[in-house]
């Protein structure tokens, strides 16, 4: 992991898959996506929120699965293929 910076907050995993933030709370209370405390906060490993993206994935690569990879690029939290 290159830095703190790469994380994601909560906030920024709802909005990027539009969702409510409590959604994604719940995912992680029920382990669906991985995320780190920190104190009281979480943060999200871009390549855990990636696997969550995949594990998810119904048939064929989404539209939603390039605007995250995308988004990751832009911040600099992907993963080599």
């Amino acid at each position: 992991m290159k830095g703190n910076n790469n994380l994601l907050t909560p906030e920024q995993v709802a909005e990027i898959l539009q969702v409510h933030v409590l959604t994604v709370y719940g995912y992680i209370r029920r382990r669906k996506l991985d995320a780190v405390r920190l104190g009281r906060s979480y943060r999200i490993i871009p390549e855990d929120f990636e696997l969550f993206i995949e594990s998810n994935r119904v048939n064929t690569p989404s539209k939603l699965q390039e605007q995250v990879t995308e988004t990751l690029e832009a911040i600099g939290g992907t993963r080599e293929r």
